[in-house]
């Protein structure tokens, strides 16, 4: 399917990294049982079919948007403000000349140097031709947490501190967090929030409290980078006057580090920073996120929490990495979760916890929960969860459950349609029915049962452990559903079918319950390596079924699980050392935690081993130990890298007596599992490293002694090179007085360079499903990016030698790849088909990609579209002709980091396939050059949009609050009709820069558009020292847009009415409004404003242009605004992004030179906020 030759790497990089979100529900752990062989028990997760009805469906990257890494350093890394300016303009100038289009969306300089752009795909290898350029990365789309499940399964917080010694050190050394600040990257804080100080009602506390008392919203309500959310994609932040949380997961996380109420967080005595960059829902952007950190140093936060991060993206070199190690560098504790995709194979982990300084987390499971309980026949107390969307359970009285099958069999998983017998439902009808976990959904089986004539569903697990089932579907669960244990239900069903029916009591008390599950690694935590073999994460903290802080409009406390839960307990953690030691370095107390850290046997078979050491890390954190540690050993985790099969080297380690009397260290050696087999098809296994070390160390007070650790790598069977690890402790003292302190060591004994990029979709028997990398096109698309797919449903079929695309957007070549491992670098090629199906000479280079994850399951794989377009071998963008082509794809694999040898590659040539672009213009449009976006927030843009339009200054300004939409846009009209421009206030603060914009306007007149809710009395009093003020104000936004029109003209040919419910309507008949000297009504959906209506009366217009479809403006509103109206035309589409370019197509229909309207984006502000990106 592909070879493998020597291939270079260039000094500069494209990178291509996948995204996955880091908050994950706990999944069952493998069962296995330790024996004498090395194997222990398999590790690959099921694959994922991606083959739906002869389609093939495959995740997208996210399109057009990019990093560009210039040359020099960062400010933080010793560069210059003014080197850093200059690089910027070098390369603007030189992408200015190449007439590339590009965006400037963000620029940064502090941690890390570069800007974030849109740009095509095809125009990357001519922006990395600058001299000004570094490296070339994608700008990734981060998912949002998960909300929990409804659920009275309440796993303390309390059990989790003391899991790691926090308790101990509130109580007994008596440390807080006090005077430590710690920043929260998430989605915001609810200082309402009691455990936070707040006053314990929604939106009755001010921002910024004693205890939340920093912080910055980056991206408002509504924003969403994710393009596959369809409507909901909002990917212009309109930032908020604060950051509280809407979403849950960053007031979660931010009370585990420091909640102080009901719930104890690690460190309850911090003051908390809250850097918002999520919305209310979906995803965020990466260069958002790079924003957020700088934020985070102005501020001067001494540790910087980022529960946030995509996973498979395992390179350090990724520029949130490189950020939160510039961070780390600055002084601060950079700590972030390292992933939820332990389900999903090894290299799983992501930035930015794969950073070298950041500190790296995975998730260790909770000991106990608090939950629900009812009482058997023999008053034994049945602890259960709750199953939701579902009735509540009984908390009184009496019911039978009863069982129809035996536990164990595929028939008492009751999956299927009508799963049970006549005879078995009149048994069921009247009661409450037993069926265990397994083979289909928890809906599925509630919705038989209830079908069934069941008055309760009693689900059992097949595994060890408690979960709440999750019972959304199309049709409702009416009847309440429980879960028990695996243990439990086996003894009830056997039981209740042994006696036709067991009797069980309902209470109302709840039972403290042990995890069957509790201080092992949780099974959704990634397992590592780097993509270089460099191992993480670093160290491990609870962080499965955690019950937290929630937003109180939401519900105020809250169980989540995932390594997001994990991070924010090591930020506390650290918190606690800072406040014990000031003067504590960055590196030295991720030193002092790894060397304290705990052990964990393996999750899967705890008797077999120690867990491996590329998923816990140095193990979970000891708090109190490393406060009281009197000694340190450095490194806390030793890197191999890669270190075949055999072969040997020796370390050294360093180890300090940092006590007052000299010490005698008793040395032992103890191996971890090891795992063997690529990323997707893998297992465990015991294959120890031979490890040769002293027995003994003695050092002297205050004093620092070298010990060399000798390491061999092991072998599996004589042939398999392993990924292995093990633990090297340093104890010194006996009984109580005995303190221990170790050193992991990690490594990987196969060859890299051997490991198969490339790879084919296969079963779960190992089967070739389909051969891959292949030639595809796409089959379903809903959600369109240029050519790229960017639909979650959308699906390709296979195409094979001979096919002809005539290059319309869905009826392009897609070439489908899987990464069964990280790759370095891949490369595009074209060339000429010979008749006799052979290569012929080559054409141009397509693309070049670097940096790129590896698919996230054995089925996974990742589209690439080509439009046609390529750079010659002048350096020119050029389209190909009509013709047969072959197009060959190279694959530089990754390199372990200490492996200087030349890195091998991968190609794969696609089947001859033929391109008719006749007939097909798509694509081939004029596009414009740069266009830098400015301002610090839209109160910036507005103002700098206005200076810029108006050099000589204006007669008239109108100004609009920057809070609401409706008012601007009514008035964008009148002021694009006067040619006056249109400023932004805050509703009771007139922003800086909108000063220095009346003072470089100087207007005669000041028009304030809105009532006093909009803009304040007193921000008018402000406003008439720069001009004579008038306000036109209505008692509602549809009020206000008739006083506009009024004050507009006696009369108007046209009048476009739009729905004052959402913006994007209205602001795409704005310009087109402004040109036509057009005014602009506002109007329900469903029912026409008296005021609107009277004014359509009084201008008896020509023409009423209706904006949007019947679901923003009904036809009813329409009739009835045509009886002012000459005719009324409707302008709409099937979602803002039609409406407008139906607006478009009405009022600019002709090609050519674009009018001077600036360009916006759908969202829910009025510009995007450029000093950022995304």
């Amino acid at each position: 399917m592909s070879s493998a030759r020597p291939g270079g790497r260039p000094r500069r990089a494209l990178s291509a990294i996948a995204v996955l979100s880091l908050t994950g529900a706990v999944l069952a752990p493998l069962s296995a049982a330790a024996d004498d062989d090395a194997f222990v028990a398999p590790g690959s997760p099921a694959p994922e079919s991606k083959i739906q009805d002869d389609g093939v469906t495959g995740a997208e990257l996210v399109p057009d948007s990019y990093f560009v890494q210039l040359a020099g350093p960062s400010t933080s890394a010793g560069g210059s403000l003014a080197s850093i300016e200059s690089q910027r303009d070098r390369f603007l100038a030189d992408v200015d000349a190449t007439g590339v289009e590009l965006e400037v969306r963000s620029e940064f300089g502090t941690l890390w140097n570069g800007l974030s752009v849109k740009a095509d795909e095809e125009s990357l290898l001519e922006l990395a031709a600058s001299d000004a350029v570094e490296a070339i990365f994608p700008v990734e789309v981060i998912d949002a947490p998960e909300r929990p499940e409804d659920t009275q399964i309440d796993p303390e917080l309390f059990t989790a501190i003391s899991m790691t010694g926090a308790d101990i050190v509130q109580s007994e050394l008596g440390y807080d967090g006090t005077g430590v600040k710690v920043g929260i990257i998430d989605t915001g804080i609810d200082y309402d929030h009691p455990d936070f100080g707040g006053n314990g009602s929604p939106g009755s506390t001010t921002f910024p409290t004693e205890r939340v008392a920093f912080g910055h919203d980056f991206v408002g309500d509504d924003y969403n980078a994710d393009p596959g959310a369809g409507d909901a994609y909002q990917p212009t932040p309109f930032p908020d006057a604060d950051p509280d949380d809407c979403q849950g997961h960053g007031t979660h996380v931010a009370g585990i580090t420091g909640a102080d109420g009901e719930v104890t967080g690690v460190a309850p005595g911090v003051t908390l920073g809250a850097y918002r960059v999520f919305g209310c829902d979906g995803s965020t952007d990466a260069d958002i996120m790079l924003h957020a950190m700088e934020q985070t140093l102005t501020d001067e936060m001494d540790v910087v929490n980022l529960s946030i991060g995509s996973a498979f993206s395992a390179w350090k070199e990724y520029p949130t990495a490189q950020a939160t190690d510039a961070l780390a560098r600055e002084g601060v504790v950079v700590v972030a979760s390292i992933g939820n995709s332990g389900a999903s194979g090894l290299h799983s982990i992501g930035a930015p916890g794969v950073g070298e300084d950041t500190i790296g987390v995975g998730s260790v499971d909770n000991t106990s929960y608090e939950a629900n309980f009812f009482l058997d026949e023999e008053d034994n107390e049945v602890p259960y969860t709750v199953g939701s969307p579902a009735p509540e359970p009984p908390t009184s009285g009496e019911d039978t459950v009863v069982a129809v099958h035996a536990p164990g069999t595929t028939e008492a998983q009751a999956c299927g349609t009508d799963p049970f017998s006549a005879e078995e439902q009149a048994v069921i009808e009247g009661n409450w029915v037993m069926i265990q976990r397994g083979s289909c959904s928890f809906y599925e089986k509630a919705l038989n049962g209830q079908e069934a004539g069941a008055t309760g569903v009693m689900l059992y697990n097949n595994v060890g452990g408690s979960i709440n089932p999750s019972l959304a579907g199309e049709e409702d669960i009416e009847v309440p559903v429980v879960m028990v244990t695996q243990a439990d239900g086996e003894r009830l069903a056997a039981d209740a079918l042994a006696t036709e029916g067991h009797v069980v009591t309902w209470t109302e008390g709840s039972t403290s319950v042990p995890n069957p599950t509790g201080g092992l690694i949780s099974s959704f935590s990634s397992i590592g390596t780097m993509a270089d073999t460099t191992v993480k994460p670093d160290l491990s903290a609870p962080g499965g079924q955690i019950y937290s802080t929630y937003p109180l409009e939401a519900q105020p406390y809250a169980t989540l699980s995932g390594t997001s839960m994990a991070s924010p307990h090591v930020a506390g953690a650290a918190a606690l050392m800072l406040e014990a030691d000031p003067d504590l370095g960055v590196e030295e107390a991720k030193l002092k935690l790894q060397n304290s850290s705990m052990q964990l046997p393996l999750n899967i078979a705890p008797a077999a081993g120690l867990e491996l050491v590329h998923r816990q890390g140095a193990g979970m954190i000891q708090v109190d130990d490393s406060i009281l540690a009197q000694a340190t050993i450095e490194p806390g985790l030793v890197q191999l890298g890669q270190q075949l099969a055999g072969e040997t080297s020796t370390q050294t380690v360093t180890l300090t007596n940092t006590s007052d009397a000299e010490q005698v260290y008793a040395v032992e050696h103890t191996p971890a599992v090891a795992t063997s087999g690529t990323a997707n098809d893998f297992g465990y296994y015991l294959a120890p490293a031979d490890v040769a070390v002293a027995p003994s160390v003695v050092v002297p007070a205050g004093a620092s002694v070298e010990v060399p650790v000798t390491i061999t790598s092991p072998s599996i069977d004589g042939e398999m090179g392993p990924i292995f690890g093990g633990y090297v402790t340093f104890s010194t003292g006996e009984g109580e007085e005995a303190d221990s302190y170790s050193v992991a060591y990690g490594g990987h004994a196969a060859d890299l360079q051997e490991t198969e990029v490339l790879a084919d979709m296969v079963d779960a028997e190992g089967d070739v499903t389909v051969e891959l990398p292949a030639l595809g096109v796409v089959n379903t698309c809903t959600i369109w990016q240029g050519y790229d797919c960017v639909d979650p449903e959308g699906s390709y079929d296979l195409v094979g030698e001979g096919t002809t695309f005539s290059m319309e957007q869905d009826d392009a070549p897609q070439v489908l790849v899987h990464f069964e491992h990280q790759a370095r670098r891949m490369e595009w090629e074209v060339f000429a088909a010979e008749d006799d199906g052979s290569k012929g000479e080559s054409l141009g280079t397509v693309a070049e990609l670097d940096y790129l994850a590896r698919s996230a399951s054995r089925n996974g794989f990742t589209a690439y579209p080509w439009d046609g377009m390529m750079i010659d071998e002048n350096g020119a963008k050029v389209r190909v002709p009509d013709g047969d082509y072959i197009l060959e794809l190279t694959v530089t694999k990754a390199s372990a980091w200490n492996d200087d040898r030349e890195a091998q590659t991968e190609t794969w040539d696609s089947p001859v396939f033929g391109i008719a672009f006749e007939g097909s213009d798509y694509g081939n449009e004029d596009r414009p050059g740069v266009e830098r976006t400015l301002g610090q927030d839209r109160y910036s843009t507005a103002s700098e949009l206005a200076v810029e339009a108006f050099p000589q200054g204006s007669e008239t300004v109108y100004v609009a609050s920057g809070r609401a939409f409706p008012d601007a846009l009514a008035g964008g009209a009148l002021a694009g009709s006067v040619e006056a421009p249109v400023l932004l206030t805050r509703p009771d603060e007139l922003p800086p820069a909108t000063r220095m914009a009346l003072q470089q306007l100087d207007p005669d007149s000041i028009v304030v558009l809105g009532g006093d809710g909009a803009v304040e009395d007193g921000v008018v009093s402000a406003l008439g020292e720069y001009a004579d003020t008038e306000r036109l104000a209505g008692a509602n936004r549809y009020e206000t847009a008739v006083q506009v029109s009024q004050s507009h003209a006696e009369d108007a040919d046209i009048v476009f009415l739009a729905s004052g419910k959402d913006y994007p309507d209205a602001l795409a008949a704005a310009a087109a409004a402004g040109m036509e000297d057009a005014a602009v009504l506002l109007t329900r959906p469903d029912l026409l404003p008296s005021a609107t209506s009277a004014e359509l009366s009084r201008l008896s217009p020509e023409t009423v242009y209706v904006i949007g479809g019947d679901g923003a403006v009904s036809d009813e509103v329409a009739t009835a605004a045509g009886a002012s109206a000459g005719e009324v035309v409707r302008l709409g589409g099937t979602n803002r992004y039609g409406t407008a370019a139906s607006v478009a197509a009405e009022f600019f229909p002709t090609p050519g030179p674009a009018p001077s309207w600036r360009p916006a984006r759908s969202s829910r502000t009025p510009s995007r906020r450029p000093r950022w990106r995304r």
